[in-house]
Formats: structure tokens, sequence, C-alpha cells
């Protein structure tokens, strides 16, 4: 008998099933709550390793580490944390790998809570790793357990996009165990040349990851009439509801790369009409040129965010036509109704307060610094990435602010702090030490302040956040602005109980 999960639920059964060895995670929303209940795991069975790390390809380069040594690892992050982790993911495909390696990777489609609205099955196409897009908990559940088996197979990593909904759902999962085959990297890899390394894992890797592509069981086919709809990831969900109740034909897609090229192309040939259901691109769209195929592209469906039966249906309703694009009308702040700002009580006020004052370019990062581009504060020129504050304020015609907080600073942000001192740049780092990632979670943050002592010696003060006023502050920002080159100033408080953004 199936089991009832919910989507977190299976990926954790899926990995306890695959008998994984080590798990890096790296906050952020919608994998928070997958991670933490792979940190319970652990907690139970001491065979499961389930830490944070400070930054993506920190966790992926750990995960190939234990990989090398015959055990099985996987790497839990969001969407734009695969930015961080791109080296060594499409790197390790022709460096080959020794234990299985799945990444998961949490797309939040909409940009509720992240920078963007990126897809990360282009992952799979950019380094020619497999990629699987499941749509419920049984099919998260089935996609990690043979992600880690194809894996091993091809030695290279596999990628299972998951989203909010699908982590969120609750379906059945049959549950099994996965062999394990105690497979190291072998120092045999160094006998090919680097292309010769390519061209290896094209000949045997890739190759068979293309014919389980085209031949695997997930990828599924529901016959019923001349129009169809083909689907991946939990635009699935609709889609099936929409087909079904429309007697129209279902090509549900979980293993989404390889592209399973013939399996998608003898659909559409059977069909008069096809409409494309995915989210947030057009991956499975832009692979699919016939003018039978409708979606995105072709306006009758918008060209972001997620999807819904309504959309869906109003799209098959008007399949047979050519539709001008869905009109695109920007989300404002106002028309969006509310706009988030600096938890109350939030110890750092009178120093953000203090930097709206000298009337500066502001570099913010994307923690809680980022709060200041709305009222009352308005006053951040450029916010980017986690870490990127110092880099961006490094760029600046005049000396600048860059802000981040003490987890952006050990995510990416201390190697621009280091280059702006060795090339004289002249930047005032405002660094927040509150001790935790607030933003993503209250993941707890070692203390940074020695080491910003220990790094940057004279050119770095330290305040106590429960003893400044606006004033006070600004007389310490006003003398590190004036003073040439790099300057940090370090300033400790604590968020007010249950004031932390904790995002599942």
């Amino acid at each position: 008998m199936p089991d009832i999960m919910t989507g977190t639920e299976a990926a954790r059964a899926a990995i306890e099933d695959a008998a994984v060895r080590l798990a890096a995670g790296v906050p952020g929303f919608p994998i928070n709550g997958l991670f933490s209940a792979l940190q319970q795991s652990g907690l139970q069975a001491s065979s499961l390793e389930a830490r944070w790390q400070f930054n993506e390809k920190i966790a992926f380069e750990m995960a190939l580490g234990a990989s090398a040594c015959g055990s099985r690892a996987v790497v839990v992050a969001k969407h734009v944390g695969l930015n961080v982790m791109a080296d060594p993911l499409v790197i390790s495909a022709t460096h080959g790998i020794g234990a299985g390696i799945v990444v998961i990777a949490g797309d939040d489609v909409g940009a509720a809570m992240s920078q963007n609205e990126q897809d990360s099955r282009w992952y799979g196409r950019l380094g020619d790793v497999p990629v699987y897009d499941p749509s419920t908990p049984g099919e998260l559940y089935e996609s990690i357990v043979d992600g880690i088996m194809l894996s091993e197979q091809i030695s290279a990593p596999v990628v299972v996009r998951v989203t909010d909904p699908v982590l969120a759902a609750t379906g059945p999962v049959n549950r099994r165990k996965a062999p394990v085959a105690e497979k190291k990297l072998s120092r045999d890899v160094w006998q090919y040349t680097m292309i010769g390394k390519r061209q290896r894992y094209l000949k045997d890797g890739w190759a068979l990851a293309v014919r389980r592509s085209a031949g695997t069981p997930m990828n599924r086919i529901v016959r019923k009439g001349k129009l169809g709809i083909i689907s991946s990831g939990y635009a699935s969900v609709p889609a099936a509801a929409i087909a079904a109740a429309n007697r129209m034909s279902h090509l549900s897609l979980v293993m989404v790369n390889p592209f399973p090229r013939k399996k998608v192309d003898d659909f559409v040939a059977e069909m008069d009409a096809v409409l494309v259901c995915e989210e947030a691109s057009t991956f499975i769209e832009s692979q699919a040129p016939s003018p039978k195929v409708k979606g995105r592209l072709t306006g009758h469906l918008p060209q972001w965010g997620g999807l819904d039966e309504q959309q869906i249906l109003d799209a098959v309703s008007h399949i047979m036509e050519t539709r001008p694009p869905v009109p695109i009308e920007p989300e404002t702040m106002q028309s969006r109704g509310f706009a988030r700002g600096l938890c109350p009580g939030c110890p750092f006020a009178p120093v953000y307060e203090a930097i709206k004052a000298l009337g500066v370019k502001v570099a913010s990062d994307v923690g809680c610094p980022i709060l200041t581009t709305n009222p009352p504060y308005s006053m951040v020129d450029v916010a980017c990435s986690l870490g990127s504050p110092a880099s961006v304020a490094s760029g600046f015609i005049e000396k600048g602010v860059a802000m981040l907080g003490d987890y952006g600073l050990l995510h990416t942000g201390l190697p621009a702090l280091l280059n702006a001192k060795y090339n004289g740049y002249g930047v005032l780092a405002v660094v927040f030490v509150n001790g935790e990632a607030a933003m993503t979670g209250g993941q707890e943050v070692p203390d940074v302040v020695p080491l910003l002592t220990a790094v940057f010696g004279d050119d770095c003060i330290v305040a106590d956040a429960s003893g400044l006023d606006a004033d006070r502050a600004g007389d310490d920002l006003r003398k590190l602005l004036q003073a040439p080159g790099l300057k940090v100033y370090a300033v400790r408080g604590a968020c007010p109980p249950g004031a932390k953004r904790r995002q599942e």
C-alpha cells in the first residue's frame, strides 16, 4: 500500500531510501522546510549528515567530495543558488563523479520571495545533465531515487526541480530501497585530455541519459482526442484536470532533459493542436517547433508566472486561433497593495537612518537591507544578489555605501571586501551582525566580528546597536566615508523575538 505524504515528506523518504549520506543545503524559499526535515532525519539516523553551508558552490563541492569517496549526496538550494553553484555543477559532468549526486533546485515561480523568476531546467541544457520536473509527491520521490541511480550510471549529477506547490502537495508514494553500488571516483579520469573527458561523457554517460529519457515510464501519455496538452512540473496538475474534463490527450513529462524529442514529436504529429503548459519559461515549447504547438510563445498563455486551470481553459478554448500576446502590466508596489518594511523594533533602524542622511550611492544585499528600498528610506540604488554590495560599491564613481548582513558576508561578500582593500577602492561597508540569516528563516550564523577585525584591523570599527541613535551612527559613518579606501562599520544587534521572516 502506498504511503500518503506531502512533497517534503516524499523527498525526505526518497533521500533516506536512496541511502544518501550527505545533504548540503543553503537557506532560501522554497526549500527551507525540506532541508529542516532532512536535518531531523539526520538527528534520527546517524547515517545522514545534513547541514547548512555558507554558499551553494561550497555545498556542491562538498557533495562532489563525498561522491568521490563513494557516499551519495544531495544538494538543496533555491533557483538563484544554482547561479552560484554553476561553475562546479557544469564542469562536474565532464569531470566525472563517483556515487550519485542529486541537486534539488527550488524554483520560486512568481518571484514571491526572490530577486527573479528563474527556470532551473535550463541548467540541464547548459551543463548536459539530466533534469526531472515532478508534479506530485509520488513523482518527486521517484525522481530523486531514479536520479541518484542514473547519476551513478552516467557519472554526472542530476537536477530535480521543485516548486512550493509540489512540496506542499499531498499524494500517494510507493517507497522502495535503491540498490547501492558503492561507486567511487577513479583516478583513471586523468588519462583523458579535457576534451577527451567531454567526448567520453557524450559517448557513454550522455548517450545513456538520452536513452533513459526516451524510454522512461515517468513520461506518460493519456490519449483521448485530437487536441493535446504537453506539460511538466506542477503545471501538470491543472493541465491534467483540463485534459480530462475536455477529452484531450495529455503528455505529462517528468524527465525533461535530455529532451524526449521523439516522444514529443510523435505526440504532436498525432494531434491537430497542442498546448504546452509549463512554469515559468518555454523550456519545452521552444524545443517543439511546430505550427501546431501553442503556449507562452504564441500568446495563448502569459509569458510569466504560474498557471491555473482558468488560464489553461482559456487557452484551450482559443487553441485553433492566432492570439496576440497576453498584455503585460508590470506589477508595482502600489498595484500589489503593500511594500515590506523593517521589522518593528529592528535594532538597526538608526543606522539605516544615518546611511540615508549621507546622501550617497548605496548598494544593498538582498537580505534585510533590501527592505530599505521601500519608504520611509527609499535609499538603495543597486541590490542585485547576495554578497554583492561591496563589489557594486567598488564600481561607484564616488565613495558610497555597501550594506550587507553577516550571512551575505560569509556567502560571497568577503572576497569582494578583500578585493576592495587590495585595490584601494573607496567603499564604506556597513555589516549588520545579527547572528542569523533572518530573511531566509533565521538559520544561525557564526560571529563575523573577530574575522573582520583580524582581517581589516584599524579599518574596521565595531558598534553596538543597543547604544546607537541616528546622530551617533551618522558621526561614525561620516568619518569613515571621508577617509580614503575601504572602511568597515560592523554593527551588532539582535532581531526582536518573533520578528524573523521564516520562509519554507
